[in-house]
């Protein structure tokens, strides 16, 4: 259980004034069948919410005791009303009351221990808090069950309506619990914008939010970088399937944490400039964004790492999202979760093949960047779970397959028949997790390490333009490339010839170590936002200008000789960098020898397979 303190005195993270953005947002059509009136807070018809209405992103744990009810796999939520609402709470200051309620804001009900609490004479669970003589020194604190917070917290953010599915699903209704699962892509998409509730936020510096110049992007966005912080790594609401469904539907977000806020709406469907950060460029308005929609990568990426109280809930979680793809899907807890899983994974697939657009996720030293929570269902290589998905939009832009791709239910095997496929021969970095040096010798790998530590300072840090003559491509900056293109690092590298010039040479990232590979004529756009900086305003704000496109494809070895089994059988491990190239010609940035000549799709992949990639006969690969 996690009790949630709600400071009405919050402090806004966002390096402009965003009040008029959230008070002029605007519904869709579509209402929700019940909402909560909060004037009196009451579950109303949801026609009634003429002007709109939010929606609420919460984790249960935070509403009450998660109490299983006996002998059914069904919980309750029992609140005993020890959530805290303070007044008085100066954030940011540096006095000692300021610093004790940032301990109060992580321990929360402890605080008898933290605090000296005065009970207030005429009222009920209401405490003045004092941590010294000084009368100055003092606010108060309110305990209240989480309805009470939400119904305070609504009033202050002036809420007329809130779609909160503990009271606006009749729980014990399958029926309609059910029909609600199907339509919270409508439910969040059409609210004027979603409340997180995220305890987890807050700042624990006052001096995060001083700033001597306002237009310093490192200045100014101290607080937000430390609040960001404490959300990614402590916050479980960061980590359910739930809550990504419902971010990746919203077009606009108001976070509340302790005694801070955050707004951000979606970069991708607005002409307000915004920040640059996980909510405006990744999840938010997930079925409008580069005019296309969102790609199952992006999905993937998030999803893949997110935990639920049922397993059958990511499935469903995920269905919502692509709730096209799933019209017929039924929402049943009692079907095998290996059927819903490769029912679910197999749907996507033939649909959308960026699903293999996926890179290696360790970093240097071996460690995993995020734990996949999907790898004990034993799913097929083509799904990613052994790696990390690339997080933004990816477009299949072209196949030279001589069939669409197909999986067989009863073996969930990826069938692509081609014509036209190439091996590769490979060799791992040095300074990577499979180099020869990895296991046996910690100072050459360290070695290497730092040689590519200080390229990445020459490249990145200082930005050197790469024309420099004095700056030599080498194989290492492709390294570096892919990973400022990926955020997964490059494992392998590929070079036509030993002599050839190593601006032919490209990165891989693989999930698998291998001398061979094969490559498929299945070109990936990767659309990476180009953003432009707003005049006048902090340099932290920007507004998309365009988009550099990145393409890729899709890396293969084989796991079985067709000698030991009659047939060959394939593992999908990552990804090929093809190079890049920009949107109406604007400016590339920094990585000019990797610059695509033609965006031409057919003529990028003539480019990359040449004449000895043509077969006579159709190879059908088998990936399991």
């Amino acid at each position: 259980m996690v009790y949630i303190t709600y400071c009405r005195n919050q402090r806004s993270l966002d390096v402009v004034d965003t009040t008029q953005y959230r008070l002029n947002a605007k519904a869709g059509s579509y209402r929700p069948t019940y909402l909560l009136r909060i004037s009196d807070w009451t579950k109303v018809p949801g026609h009634e919410a003429i002007n709109g209405y939010c929606a609420l992103s919460y984790v249960w744990a935070q509403s009450g005791e998660v109490v299983k009810k006996q002998g059914m796999d069904e919980y309750d939520l029992v609140d005993l009303g020890k959530h805290c609402i303070v007044e008085g709470h100066n954030i940011g200051s540096k006095d000692k009351l300021s610093t004790k309620i940032k301990r109060l804001l992580k321990i929360n009900n402890n605080t008898r221990d933290a605090t000296i609490m005065t009970p207030i004479e005429g009222t009920e669970n209401e405490y003045v808090v004092q941590f010294s003589p000084s009368k100055k020194s003092k606010a108060t604190i309110r305990h209240v069950t989480y309805e009470e917070l939400l119904q305070q917290l609504c009033k202050d953010y002036q809420i007329e309506y809130l779609w909160y599915d503990k009271i606006c699903i009749d729980q014990s209704n399958k029926e309609m619990k059910h029909r609600e699962i199907k339509n919270m892509h409508r439910i969040y998409a059409n609210a004027c914008y979603t409340v997180a509730m995220i305890p987890e936020l807050f700042v624990d510096s006052p001096d995060a939010f001083e700033t001597t110049d306002p237009l310093s992007p490192t200045e100014e966005k101290l607080s937000k970088r430390e609040a960001w912080y404490n959300m990614f790594n402590k916050a479980p609401w960061w980590r359910r399937s739930w809550t990504l469904e419902e971010v990746m539907s919203s077009r606009h977000i108001l976070v509340i944490g302790a005694d801070t806020r955050l707004w951000q709406h979606s970069a991708h469907t607005s002409d307000v400039p915004t920040t640059d950060d996980d909510f405006s460029g990744r999840l938010l308005d997930f079925a409008n964004q580069h005019q296309g929609g969102g790609s199952v990568n992006q999905a993937l990426s998030e999803a893949h790492f997110r935990t639920s109280t049922k397993e059958h809930d990511k499935v469903f979680s995920l269905a919502s999202i692509f709730h096209e793809m799933f019209q017929d899907l039924e929402i049943s807890y009692k079907t095998n979760i290996k059927t819903t899983l490769n029912y679910f994974y197999r749907t996507i697939a033939i649909h959308d093949l960026s699903i293999l657009c996926f890179g290696f996720n360790r970093n240097f030293h071996g460690f995993e960047f995020n734990i996949n929570t999907m790898r004990g269902h034993d799913l097929p290589s083509w799904t990613g779970v052994e790696g990390r998905h690339l997080y933004s939009r990816v477009a299949t832009v072209t196949t030279w397959l001589h069939s669409p791709p197909f999986i067989h239910e009863d073996d969930m095997l990826l069938r692509v028949p081609a014509k036209y496929y190439k091996k590769l021969t490979i060799s791992p970095y040095l300074h990577g997790y499979f180099s020869p040096l990895f296991a046996e010798d910690e100072e050459q790998v360290n070695h290497h390490k730092n040689i590519f530590m200080k390229r990445w300072e020459q490249i990145v840090v200082a930005k050197e333009e790469t024309e420099n003559p004095d700056i030599k491509l080498n194989i290492i900056d492709w390294s570096i490339i892919i990973f400022k293109v990926t955020n997964c690092n490059a494992t392998h590298y590929y070079q036509p010839e030993e002599n050839a010039s190593v601006d032919k040479a490209r990165p891989l990232s693989l999930t698998d170590d291998c001398k061979e590979c094969f490559i498929l004529p299945i070109l990936l756009k990767y659309h990476g936002l180009l953003r432009k900086e707003v005049e006048g305003g902090p340099l932290s704000l920007a507004m998309i200008d365009g988009y550099h496109h990145y393409y890729f494809l899709p890396v293969f070895k084989k796991c079985v000789d067709e000698e030991d089994t009659g047939e060959e059988r394939y593992k999908a491990i990552g990804l090929y960098y093809v190079g890049h190239r920009n949107d109406e010609n604007l400016d590339s940035g920094y990585n000019e020898y990797a610059y695509l000549e033609s965006a031409d799709p057919d003529e990028i992949l003539k480019t990359v397979f040449g004449q000895d990639a043509t077969h006579d006969e159709v190879k059908e690969f088998l990936i399991q």
